[in-house]
């Protein structure tokens, strides 16, 4: 008793000494049924996550210091009286999950508090932006926090923004940017902070908070609110029915950034990219004015069902002032999201026997499917294994030898399209084992018998292949139907997470009907991934069957860096039938990149730049000495054009040739003068060597003319 009496002095006295208060109006509160939404997440994550965890003191702890850390990571808003405050809900946050209905109150408490800290520290950017900073003076910033105390006063809290926010003008200075501009941008920047926050609603912070309670169970689960839900719904079918415009806010205003070619908008011809949409009408109805409202909330009015019209009220890029205004109306549409589709080129390379090969290249960003097309029997629904199918034919119709699957930037998808894509390698078998909460394990096997690509193949990952990428690649690897190329390992996500909408059980709950989604929804990890060889594709990932260096080596970026992540184990293989397609030629290939890679610029660039980053993060400092920075700067500049004129005398070995060459990107460079260069993709390059080294082995082998394959 005496505790708590302590405890209520203590947040009292904290009250009184703040100087700054939110008003009721500016405060946030539960809303209505959000104490129900959070009990229902807590009992679906207590019964079907995998690993059932109780509700208890330790997962209330964890949920505290996920809460504190999305609010605030780099520790520069809370004080540490705050963070001894919030202490008092230590034990307290699973009590308050587990009652009927949940009690919201400390998380509302938390983040009134954040909010009001933000405001306080926008109002001492602004002061501290009208002061000059000695740019003489060598002052250190210490770039990440993360690990650092809380500031202990206002004044230190204070000292810390001085240096971030001149650390932020050298920045601007190295860039030559003016004075007026930087400081004008700089005011800007965190006035839009403040504002963001103000227009934070129940629903955002819910979902904040109910994040961090699923996210103590394990990374990758999460609370969705409706809108986040919606727009996950979009991603996973890469579709969408709307108007087809990429939308941003740029001050108080929604301007439009891309016009996706084909869609509503594009073939009104009348929207562009810098409009700016100023009001929205659906049908006949009165328009809306949408300045200074939320992105997500104008982007919520321009969506819609297909066949219905939508009127907006736009700013032409180029009109001569604010006051010019066009209506444009829009009948919507289903559109099509295709950036992030699979897509395809040929890369011809010489061989030993002075003939070229033709390697194939199929990108696969993420395995997507449109489910909701799917369910209701549409013919052509949106899939990565349709896609894929589709390149492989016109791959093959270029008289393709092998071929090289990029997974580098595929963070997963789709289970199922994982499955079905393995299948166009292999004739039938199993894919992937799955364990679920109860400890039972299902073998998903190959839906067709029929092998749509029997060649040589490659696979190449990165530390960011995840979840679906690991189990094509893992099966590949067991099959022995392909070589597995890539960095140290992939991620390591073998879990599977399912979406559980809450509306429904919130009627059930309330006995009460909703017009609209307000519960939203759980992503829940609710099953494992094992290798048909038995082992798990969690925490560990795939080992490539050769390795090559990666601009991410020693990132902490893998799963085994993530908190409360789910440990490696094994369970029994799953018959199946190696390919050996493999194992023969593994030493030769191993042998023949590692020679080339040892002799590479880039490859050696690239192991010089890991030792520059590990030291600067070691560091976990930089200098605030104009001068200084500016020699460093110069340094670097020195170095990235001695690599220019390097690049400039390298051979083109490789020709690209792009299947859809009107919808090719734009090739990084590494200048914008007009002596530009290509900064090759070395990593791709190596793994279609390796490609081509594959099919060399197995047709000198084939020839009986061994003796010619020690080395290429």
């Amino acid at each position: 008793m005496a505790r708590l009496l302590r405890a209520a002095i203590f947040a009292f006295v904290i009250f009184l000494g703040s100087g700054f208060t939110l008003g009721p109006k500016e405060a946030l509160y539960p809303a209505q049924y959000q104490p129900q939404i959070a009990s229902l997440v807590a009992t679906y994550l207590t019964y079907y996550h995998y690993e059932r965890y109780d509700l208890n003191d330790t997962i209330s702890q964890r949920v505290l210091d996920n809460y504190l850390s999305s609010l605030d990571p780099n520790k520069m808003f809370f004080l540490q009286a705050d963070i001894d405050e919030f202490q008092t809900y230590k034990y307290r946050l699973d009590d308050d999950l587990k009652a009927n209905p949940a009690r919201l109150d400390a998380a509302f408490h938390i983040f009134n508090r954040y909010k009001r800290r933000v405001g306080e520290r926008v109002d001492v950017i602004q002061s501290l932006l009208k002061k000059k900073p000695n740019f003489d003076r060598d002052d250190f910033y210490f770039f990440d926090r993360e690990d650092m105390p809380y500031a202990k006063t206002k004044t230190e809290l204070d000292e810390l923004w001085r240096l971030r926010l001149k650390e932020e003008m050298v920045r601007f200075k190295l860039r030559e940017k003016p004075e007026k501009e930087y400081l004008e941008l700089l005011e800007k920047r965190y006035s839009r902070l403040r504002k963001t926050l103000s227009e934070y609603e129940p629903p955002d912070v819910l979902e904040r908070y109910l994040s961090a309670l699923a996210e103590s169970f394990d990374p990758h689960s999460s609370y969705l609110k409706p809108a986040t839900k919606d727009n996950f719904d979009i991603q996973m079918g890469h579709s969408v029915e709307g108007i087809g415009a990429t939308l941003t806010r740029d001050g108080e205003y929604t301007v439009v950034v891309e016009v996706v070619k084909g869609g509503p908008a594009h073939k009104s011809g009348k929207v562009h990219p810098n409009d700016k949409i100023i009001a929205v009408a659906q049908g006949d109805d009165r328009a809306e004015d949408v300045v200074d409202l939320r992105l997500d909330k104008v982007v919520k009015k321009i969506r819609g069902k297909k066949g219905t019209k939508v009127r907006l009220t736009v700013i032409p890029a180029d009109a001569a002032d604010q006051s010019e205004t066009l209506e444009v109306s829009i009948i919507r549409d289903k559109v099509e999201i295709t950036a992030a589709d699979a897509r395809a080129e040929i890369h011809e390379i010489p061989s030993p026997e002075d003939e070229n090969f033709r390697v194939g290249v199929i990108e696969i960003p993420s395995f997507y499917m449109d489910s909701a097309a799917k369910f209701k029997g549409s013919p052509d629904f949106k899939s990565t294994t349709r896609d894929v199918r589709k390149l492989l034919k016109r791959l093959e119709s270029k008289d393709m030898d092998a071929l090289v699957i990029d997974l580098r930037q595929n963070g997963g998808g789709s289970l199922d399209e994982a499955i079905r894509l393995t299948g166009l390698f292999i004739e039938d078998g199993p894919v992937v084992q799955i364990k679920d909460f109860r400890d039972k394990v299902r073998v998903e096997n190959d839906p067709d018998a029929r092998q749509v690509y029997k060649g040589p193949l490659v696979v190449l990952t990165s530390v960011f292949s995840a979840s679906a990428s690991e189990i094509f690649s893992s099966a590949i690897q067991d099959y022995e139907r392909g070589i597995v190329v890539g960095g140290t390992s992939t991620h390591g996500k073998g879990t599977v997470q399912n979406i559980i909408g809450l509306q429904s059980s919130l009627t059930r709950m309330t006995r009460q009907r909703f017009d609209d989604d307000l519960a939203g929804a759980l992503k829940l990890t609710t099953n494992k991934f094992y290798r048909i060889s038995g082992g798990s594709t969690q925490f560990k990932g795939v080992t490539p069957d050769i390795a090559l260096p990666s601009p991410y080596d020693g990132m902490d970026v893998k799963e085994e860096d993530l908190e409360h992540a789910l440990p490696w184990d094994e369970i029994q293989p799953a018959p199946y039938e190696s390919y050996g397609m493999v194992q023969d030629s593994l030493a030769f290939l191993k042998t023949n990149s590692a020679k080339r890679v040892e002799g590479d610029t880039e490859f050696r660039w690239l192991r010089e730049d890991r030792e520059e980053r590990e030291a600067r993060q070691k560091r976990n400092r930089v200098s605030l000495s104009f001068a200084k920075r500016v020699k460093e700067k110069e340094e670097q500049e020195a170095k990235l054009e001695r690599r220019k004129e390097e690049r400039k005398l390298r051979v083109a070995e490789i020709k690209v040739e792009s299947l859809d060459p009107e919808e090719a990107t734009e090739t990084e460079t590494d200048d914008s003068d007009e002596a530009r260069v290509v900064i090759p993709d070395f990593i791709l390059e190596e793994a279609v060597r390796i490609a081509r080294d594959f099919v060399y082995f197995k047709s000198t082998r084939v020839a009986g003319v061994a003796g010619k394959k020690d080395s290429l």
